[in-house]
């Protein structure tokens, strides 16, 4: 790394090469693993926010689509 001093400005150059990677075993897991570990979702009628004015229905399904 090579640091220059301009006036009131510190220049930086920095390596594009790419890091040394010492251990080049996948951090994804098998489908298996993954099935295991998951938790099912609740029934349908406890996912249901009941207590929304219509404008804060239409706000959360506008967040939901963006």
């Amino acid at each position: 790394m090579t640091v220059g001093r301009v006036p009131d400005t510190v220049v930086v150059e920095m390596s594009s090469d790419p890091a040394p990677v010492e251990n080049r075993e996948s951090l994804e897991l098998p489908v298996d693993e993954l099935l295991r570990r998951v938790r099912p979702l609740p029934p349908p009628a406890e996912m249901v926010i009941d207590d929304l004015s219509p404008e804060e229905g239409e706000a959360f399904l506008d967040a939901i689509r963006s």
